[in-house]
């Protein structure tokens, strides 16, 4: 599980919150560190969670990502386009070398494979339409009272 903790800046609807949490030193080494909604001060970012405990603006909150959810995710995004990018590239090298079509193959490769490139990121946009957002989603477990601030912070989180 991976854990941060912040504070609720905004309700998007009664199941999801905008949650802002400091940058963790998790967040140096994340391949979607640059793409991240960053805070003003840049040292913080917001996260859409789902809110299962219901709770409200200003509250301090933990958010939890599952590990399987979190490494399934990246590679839907990261993975599948390299491997349709991949797919036709080979595709078109094979096509162009076994027609006569008068088409260099390097350059018939790298069609097919900025085509499968964009497909796959199509067929990605389409898939995640079906799915459910709670189930990729963060979740908020908990509410943190401020006995609770106090420890986290005294403890570095």
């Amino acid at each position: 599980m991976i854990e941060e903790y912040g504070t609720i800046v905004e309700l998007k609807s009664n199941r999801v919150a905008v949650v802002l949490c400091s940058r963790g030193s998790a967040c140096d080494h994340c391949p979607s560190s640059g793409t991240c909604q960053a805070g003003d001060d840049g040292d913080s970012m917001q996260v859409e969670a789902f809110n299962a405990v219901g709770a409200a603006v200003s509250d301090r909150v933990k958010v939890v990502t599952s590990t399987k959810h979190f490494l399934q995710s990246s590679f839907i995004l990261y993975i599948v386009p390299i491997i349709g990018l991949l797919i036709g590239a080979v595709i078109g090298q094979v096509v162009a070398e076994n027609t006569d079509l008068g088409i260099d193959p390097s350059l018939l490769s790298a069609l097919f494979a900025v085509a499968f490139l964009a497909g796959s990121f199509l067929a990605i946009r389409i898939v995640t339409r079906t799915l459910k957002p709670e189930v990729f989603m963060p979740r908020i477990v908990e509410i943190q009272s401020l006995e609770t601030n106090t420890n986290a912070s005294q403890h570095g989180h």
